[in-house]
């Protein structure tokens, strides 16, 4: 289907970008039944301080790490340095699958509004899958009585971002990136792209706070198989609110953060009550920082506990995060930030 905008409709300011973007989900949404869970490999987050966060992130996060959780924090960079760099290394379900991340963004300099740009790369990896050999009814069942194991195999995902962010008046910050997807796995390769919006805002009620609001794939990202399969990932929608600047506690400073993220794609029929659903659209974060150098985090992503920890020395920034889970193993995440 082919959505038609008559020439005399124009968007400008807030609320046109608010319009457009419903109009581009609605664009998307006839592509919804076609595939589900595409994209999770690209869904789990960078950076341990948002993810020791509970994954309330979208509204606080700056520098390269915006160009995950909403690209228009990338122009809420403070300080005088304008490049932040980031490395995180992650070992999920017991170490069974790899998952990293580097990125790199700069904001440039002049007189006008603030401006900038990044681009980051994430690896997803697992390896050591066995392929079972196909049944021989004249061959016997391998060791306890298990099938044989005719070779292993392993499955790479990859995201390569580039994004850009402006600061459209004092209160306002708009984003937006585009991404390259590629994935291989049993002989077979996949490429295709995606986009996301971001608008992060800040507002003033009895406490100064930020308010987002971001959509991740927001026109439906896809991906083309060489095998001529051709999957489709679905947007998120994603609002949330967190303290601007922190509340003045002894020794330090104390943030919070809250989110709902919501998939275009239904999936309530998933889960064991409607509670249990909506409960997993639910992200709350909180975190104490000492005297500008050690954090202490603690959150609830998708009704999974998660702690972090982070030590800050100069410019240099070493974060740590656990992320619990109902059913599967735990997982430890540990990143590295340098501003200069």
């Amino acid at each position: 289907k082919r959505m038609k905008i008559r020439p005399g409709i124009q968007f400008s300011g807030l609320n046109g970008l608010l319009s457009g973007l419903v109009l581009l989900l609605a664009a998307a949404a006839p592509l919804a039944a076609q595939s589900k869970y595409a994209g999770e490999s690209f869904s789990v987050g960078v950076g341990a301080r948002g993810l020791g966060l509970g994954s309330a992130y979208h509204t606080l996060a700056e520098g390269a790490e915006a160009l995950y959780w909403n690209p228009a924090g990338l122009a809420r960079g403070r300080g005088q340095r304008l490049n932040r760099a980031m490395f995180m290394h992650s070992e999920r379900f017991g170490g069974d699958v790899d998952y990293n991340f580097l990125g790199w963004s700069h904001r440039l300099t002049g007189s006008g509004p603030a401006t900038a740009f990044g681009f980051g790369l994430i690896h997803l990896g697992v390896g050591g899958i066995p392929i079972t050999a196909l049944p021989d009814p004249t061959q016997e069942p391998g060791p306890d009585n298990r099938p044989y194991i005719e070779r292993y195999s392993s499955k790479n995902d990859f995201a390569l971002l580039a994004g850009a962010a402006r600061r459209l008046d004092e209160k306002t910050w708009l984003g937006a990136n585009v991404k390259l997807l590629h994935e291989r796995q049993w002989g077979a390769t996949a490429t295709g792209f995606g986009f996301d919006l971001g608008l992060i805002r800040a507002v003033e009620l009895k406490l100064p706070l930020l308010v987002s609001l971001s959509a991740r794939d927001v026109t439906t990202s896809f991906l083309a198989w060489s095998t001529g399969k051709r999957e489709y990932i679905k947007p998120w929608i994603s609002a949330g609110a967190a303290l601007a600047e922190g509340l003045a506690v002894p020794g330090g400073l104390l943030n919070a953060a809250v989110e709902v993220s919501v998939p275009v794609e239904r999936r309530k029929a998933n889960y064991g009550s409607s509670e249990a659903y909506y409960m997993s659209l639910l992200h709350l974060g909180a975190e104490y920082e000492l005297y500008h150098r050690l954090a202490l985090r603690a959150g609830l992503d998708e009704r999974n506990p998660t702690f972090g920890a982070g030590l800050t020395v100069r410019a240099l920034s070493l974060d740590y995060a656990w992320i619990g889970h109902r059913d599967l193993a735990q997982t430890q995440r540990v990143s590295l930030g340098y501003a200069f």
